[in-house]
């Protein structure tokens, strides 16, 4: 009898080799964070500190200057250090912190009337067609008028009071908010009032939805202009109409030839607008940003 060929119970691992387990992807360790280039950072610190290096150059040829001036002809000019004083002296008795407060008040109370008025009305010249196309030119017609040659139909209307300063203040600065909310209105994408349109929306949904996401960041540059005029504005209605605030201190002082007083005056209100152009910029930028992100 033949013998049977031998037979494995189990298959050997060199002839049928098992299947090795899977093992999870190995993540590569994080390396250290990358270098910061030295050329870049130089270059940086270059954009930012060399326009700062020439300012400071530039204030101190004109502190050099006033003080040059003032040592030459200390009564038509006087030097800084005679015009801090003043202010120091304003202060102590409580003349100056009053006035700025009353120019302060004004301003606000002025500017947000306009804020108010200028972004309503430039909202509504963007839906009203022909209000638009009729009142364009009248904007900027106004816009020209100096504020100044209406002093007198302004004080015989209102008086001398808070009413007839704020009317100054809100009519020098409503027209460029109207003016760069309307354009900022009229600029939005014909194809977003389609849509908006398509899905019937109510006019109330187009101007929350589409009209003043779009119109906010230029309405903010309107602002921006508005400040200044308004700041103007403040001065303006407080030497013509009353003598009060900062405006009042200042033609107090020229009309009795303190000099001292004048050129402090005029440092604190150059400052005053430096500050509130800073603040009004800074607000820009952050909707500018928004306008860029949406466009």
């Amino acid at each position: 009898m033949g013998t049977s060929p031998a037979t494995h119970d189990a298959a050997s691992p060199d002839t049928h080799p098992a299947a090795s387990p899977v093992t999870p992807a190995k993540t590569p360790p994080s390396g250290p964070a990358t270098p910061v280039n030295p050329r870049r950072l130089t270059a940086a610190l270059r954009r930012r500190l060399i326009p700062l290096a020439i300012s400071a150059l530039g204030l101190l040829a004109g502190l050099g200057l006033w003080q040059w001036a003032g040592q030459r002809d200390p009564v038509l000019f006087a030097t800084p250090g005679r015009s801090l004083s003043a202010l120091a002296t304003l202060t102590e008795d409580g003349t100056l912190p009053s006035a700025l407060l009353s120019s302060g008040r004004l301003l606000v109370v002025g500017l947000a009337l306009a804020i108010v008025a200028g972004v309503g009305f430039g909202l509504l010249l963007s839906r009203a067609r022909l209000l638009r196309s009729s009142t364009d030119w009248l904007l900027f017609a106004l816009q020209s008028v100096p504020i100044v040659a209406l002093a007198p139909l302004i004080l015989s209307a209102f008086g001398f009071g808070l009413p007839a300063k704020t009317l100054v203040v809100f009519l020098t600065a409503v027209f460029p908010i109207a003016v760069n909310t309307a354009e900022g209105a009229h600029r939005v994408p014909g194809t977003l009032l389609e849509v908006a349109r398509t899905f019937r929306s109510s006019e109330w949904r187009i101007w929350k939805d589409v009209l003043l996401p779009h119109t906010v960041p230029y309405a903010m540059t309107g602002v921006r202009q508005g400040i200044a005029m308004a700041f103007v504005g403040t001065l303006a209605a407080e030497f013509f109409l009353n003598a009060s605030g900062v405006g009042g201190l200042l033609l107090a002082a020229s009309t009795r030839f303190d000099s001292a007083t004048v050129l402090g005056l005029t440092l604190l209100v150059s400052v005053l607008a430096v500050a509130l152009m800073g603040c009004g910029r800074a607000v820009e930028g952050y909707f500018a940003r928004w306008r860029e992100a949406t466009s």
